[in-house]
Formats: structure tokens, sequence, C-alpha cells
């Protein structure tokens, strides 16, 4: 049978207990102590007129001692006892209470601390990941602006070299307009002889126009390196397409003597193809049909 305000009031728990022990004590004494009255011993001794004679004494026998009981406790003894027996008893279970209560306040403190170092390795974790994705977002960011930086570096490149390609096409422009105003036959390097099948009206000007062209283009590419200081003269014959490609390669009718200039200067005139030529068919005739003179290294006196 169980008694619910019983279970839940320690004070009273206690109270019983003790009043338990000390009531089993009190009958244990009534029980235990003996209660009959033992007759007191007395010595007897005789007395004598004279000393006897000396008899050899008989070997004493020993008796067992008898065992001296200890003082039993007085009833109020045994109930000061009970009771200090009841209150360290109860001491304990109070103390035992305590301590299971600190062991589970101990172990919720530190289920709590660990849910809470784990909360923080765990947010921890997310912003580290989270800095790593900013820092592959920022690379990437980087990466597409250095993309972007050498897209607009490619382009400018691009525009710098239309630029320069206009700037040497005025270059070149120019320096044809100030060929075509000197006197060709002293200061080029490269004399051009034409068919002699001359057409009237002609123009002369849109001829030796062109004549300048082919003699520019060829100048450029020749290695005056390999034709060494001194004057030499050497001529090459070409015919040409409508074009400007030469049909045949370039015939040597002259040499300079030295293998390497007249290589350099017939390589000359095959790179420069296709050769400026004029739309008009009556300029091309006079054109079609050339007698190249080199000097390398100046006219010769």
């Amino acid at each position: 049978m169980r008694l619910p305000w019983l279970e839940n009031n320690d004070n009273l728990q206690a109270n019983l207990f003790t009043l338990v022990i000390h009531l089993a004590l009190f009958i244990f004494m009534i029980f235990s102590v003996n209660w009959q009255v033992k007759t007191p011993y007395y010595a007897e001794v005789e007395l004598w007129d004279a000393i006897p004679t000396q008899i050899k004494p008989k070997p004493l026998i020993k008796r067992a001692t008898p065992k001296v009981q200890k003082p039993q406790p007085s009833i109020a003894e045994k109930i000061v006892e009970a009771k200090k027996d009841a209150d360290i008893q109860l001491k304990k279970k109070k103390a035992a209470e305590l301590k299971k209560k600190k062991a589970a306040e101990l172990k919720k403190k530190k289920a709590a601390e660990l849910k809470k170092k784990k909360a923080a390795e765990l947010k921890k974790k997310k912003a580290a990941e989270l800095k790593k994705i900013e820092q592959l977002k920022k690379k990437a960011l980087e990466e597409e602006k250095l993309a972007e930086l050498q897209k607009r570096l490619l382009e400018d490149e691009e525009v710098e070299k239309v630029q320069k390609k206009l700037l040497e096409q005025d270059d070149l422009e120019r320096l044809q307009e100030e060929l075509r105003n000197k006197d060709l036959a002293k200061e080029t390097r490269i004399a051009i002889e034409g068919t002699q099948d001359l057409v009237a009206g002609t123009n002369s000007g849109e001829l030796e126009k062109y004549k300048a062209l082919i003699q520019q283009k060829i100048y450029q590419n020749v290695n005056k390196q390999l034709c060494g200081l001194d004057p030499l003269e050497l001529i090459f014959e070409i015919v040409l397409m409508p074009t400007g490609d030469l049909i045949g390669g370039a015939k040597m009718i002259k040499s300079s003597k030295i293998e390497s200039c007249d290589q350099a200067v017939e390589r000359a005139i095959l790179q420069a193809q296709p050769l400026p030529m004029p739309q008009d068919n009556r300029l091309f005739s006079q054109l079609k049909k050339l007698k190249l003179k080199f000097q390398p290294n100046g006219p010769i006196n």
C-alpha cells in the first residue's frame, strides 16, 4: 500500500525512522537485561594458634579467570546513541542526495557547455566556409576583371596596331609624295626602265608614281649588309601580271660579283610581291616588263 503523503515528506520519514529505532532499542534492552539478583561472594578464613609444620603444598590448579562483562549502557545512553545514529544516517542520506543533486547539476552544466562548445565550433566552421566562399568569389571577380582588362589591353593593342598602320601608311604616302617630287634619275638607288612602246597621251605623272611605289616596296626588303661597302650595281629583269605577281621569277642580267648580295636583292624582289599595279591597261602595258637597276651602296660615279 502506497502512502503518497509519506513518500513526499522527508522530515516525517526521518522522524518515523528515529521513533522505530528507539522503540526497537527499548524492546531489546527489556529482554536482554538479566533481572535476577546474584548472591554476594564471602571468603572464609581459618585462625590457628601456632604455625603448622610446613607441608609441601600441592600444585595449585589454575582456574579460568571469569570473563568480566563490560558494563552495559543504560537505556538513556542507548536512546541517545540510537538518536545519534539516526541523525548520522539522516545526514548521510541528505549528503548523498545533495551529492547526487550536485552531480546531476554538474552533468547538466557539462552537457550545456559541450552543446555550447559544439555550437561555437559549428559557427566557426560556417564562418570559415563563408570566408572561403567570399575568397573564391573575390578571386573569381578578380579573374573576371583581369580577363576584362586583358581583353581591353588586346583591344587597345589592336587599336594601336591600326593607328600605327595608319601612321605608317601616312608616312609611306608622304615618302612617296617626296619621291615623286624628286629627280628619280639622280636620287633613287633602284632605277626602273619600262618598255619603249609609249602610248600617246599617257599620263607620265601616274607612270612615275607607280615606278616610285615599286621602287619603295622592293627597296625596304633589301638587306644591304650582305652587299658590303663598295659601290655595286646589278640588274634584274621581271615580267608582271596585272595582279602585281611575277611571271617566271626574277632574271639576273648583271651580277654584283657578290653572291650574297645578288641573293639578297633577288629575295627582296620576290618578297615584295604583289607589286603595286595601275588599273589603267595603258599604264600597265608600260610596266609589265621592267628592268631593275640596283645600286645598294649608292650611285656609281
